[in-house]
């Protein structure tokens, strides 16, 4: 019985097997290509790049709104929008729709528009984050770190800004000078701080009083009281009254009470009254000015025998005797001659530099050993395109002044222009060996290991080296902590 059962399940089988052969099929293979995936359309802007072309942003806008909302999330739609609506000065807009942009996949570079924009919202914050992050793929845009470093100052984060403001020396303003020398007076460093503001000095036409205060300050704070009585009294001279509501006035008063109380005393004044206005000016004061007009006699104007009067036009009043108080401060309130080296800095700032190539080597006439003409003569040379001169006179300033590291970076830019791959390498160690403690140098090197020499491993040691050698707020530093990482997640 199950044997039976068995056999007729496999001919059941069998049968059905057999009807579906007999089964023709009747559709015939697809000869045609796969169906591709349709091509994402690009929206026509053209039409609002007319308008925007056309100084009518407004009329822009509303077209690219319209874009907007048939294409959503286009990069190149909202980055138009927001071109369109920073032309037209709505600047927090402007940035919304940059950093969309950037959402959805714009080029890194919009960072830089991005930022600007917030910058004219007034949201600075937002501005220096959008540079940092722009300068962390662009480094050699000297003119962003400007402005970051104008930023950085404002915010008060001094390191960063005066790391940003190095970078780019050769494009600050005379007002960058004077932040700089500021900044550096708040960390104490009297010497550089110092230089900033004579350089803010030399930047600009005449003397101004602000980097005269700038000195003032620094003297007192140093305690070189000769020196600072001299600058009180030409800046009074020059600018009268500018000290009072500087913060200096106290104690230049007081300086001038200890110093010249006698003088002041024997002419009839009392200095423990008087404010520092007025004791530089009674100082600055020639002292017979108040002496009564001495009375001419008509007689003869040769001297009486037996004295060694000198004589004297009786229309010509007598010379007062020298006051060896004001004589630095005469110098200070008078407009100087600038020497060769100024004429040449002046005319190189303003991008005369065949002129600035021409005092340079004035200066190095009178004197061969001036490191700063040789320097200025690299650089004019640079500009001018003659890269091997700019070499050698460069090469001249580092061999007058080897310790100078400014010099030493100018050197590292011609370098690299002039410099087989091999030699340049070799010259970036022997300036790290020479100045152990720069970032800037050791920033430059890891680089230089990371993307030209491909050896990462090196590389992670110097970007190690360099974060151990920065500060908590130095932007060189938060730069090699992000390119360690990159190394390591490799």
């Amino acid at each position: 019985m199950r044997f039976g059962k068995i056999c007729l399940r496999i001919a059941t089988l069998g049968s059905t097997l057999l009807a579906l052969s007999g089964c023709p099929d009747d559709t015939p293979p697809s000869t045609a290509p796969p169906t591709s995936p349709a091509v994402k359309a690009r929206p026509d802007l053209s039409d609002a790049i007319a308008k925007s072309v056309e100084g009518k942003p407004e009329e822009a806008i509303e077209l690219l709104r319209k874009h907007n909302e048939q294409f959503p999330n286009s990069p190149d739609v909202l980055v138009q929008l927001g071109r369109s609506l920073f032309d037209s000065e709505q600047f927090a807009l402007s940035a919304f729709r940059f950093d969309q942009a950037l959402s959805v996949g714009a080029r890194e570079e919009l960072l830089k528009e991005a930022a600007l924009a917030y910058q004219q919202s007034g949201d600075a914050n937002s501005a220096r984050e959008r540079y940092s992050a722009y300068l962390k793929s662009n480094p050699d845009d000297n003119a962003t770190w400007l402005v970051q470093a104008r930023l950085l100052a404002q915010a008060g984060k001094s390191t960063e800004a005066l790391n940003a403001f190095v970078k780019v020396t050769e494009l600050i303003t005379h007002e960058d000078c004077l932040i700089m020398a500021e900044l550096f007076f708040e960390k104490k460093l009297l010497p550089q701080s110092e230089h900033w503001y004579k350089e803010s000095a030399r930047k600009e036409d005449g003397i101004t009083p602000r980097p005269l205060l700038g000195l003032l300050r620094i003297r007192m704070a140093s305690r070189d009281e000769e020196n600072a009585e001299a600058l009180i009294l030409a800046i009074e001279k020059s600018n009268p009254k500018t000290i009072e509501g500087s913060g200096l006035s106290e104690g230049a008063a007081a300086l001038l009470r200890k110093r010249r109380t006698p003088e002041l005393l024997a002419r009839g004044l009392s200095p423990e009254v008087m404010t520092i206005t007025q004791l530089a000016e009674a100082l600055l004061k020639k002292p017979d000015d108040d002496a009564e007009e001495p009375v001419i006699s008509r007689g003869p104007k040769t001297a009486p025998l037996g004295t060694d009067q000198i004589q004297t036009p009786a229309n010509e009043p007598l010379a007062p005797p020298p006051n060896p108080g004001t004589s630095l401060a005469d110098a200070f309130a008078q407009p100087v001659e600038p020497d060769s080296l100024e004429k040449g800095r002046s005319a190189f700032v303003t991008g005369n530099y065949t002129s600035a190539l021409l005092f340079a080597r004035d200066a190095i006439k009178k004197d061969q050993a001036n490191s700063e003409a040789w320097r200025l003569s690299s650089q004019a040379h640079f500009q001018l395109g003659e890269i091997k001169e700019a070499e050698m006179t460069i090469l001249e300033a580092i061999r007058h002044n080897p310790r100078d590291m400014q010099i030493h970076m100018e050197y590292l830019r011609i370098a690299r222009e002039t410099l087989s791959g091999a030699r340049y390498l070799i010259e970036l160690e022997k300036a790290r060996d020479r100045f152990p403690e720069s970032t800037e140098i050791l920033w430059q090197l890891a680089r230089r290991y990371h993307l030209v020499e491909r050896m990462p491993v090196t590389a992670g040691v110097l970007y190690q080296k360099l974060i151990e050698l920065a500060s908590e707020e130095s932007a060189l530093g938060q730069q090699a902590k992000m390119e360690l990482i990159k190394i390591q997640n490799l």
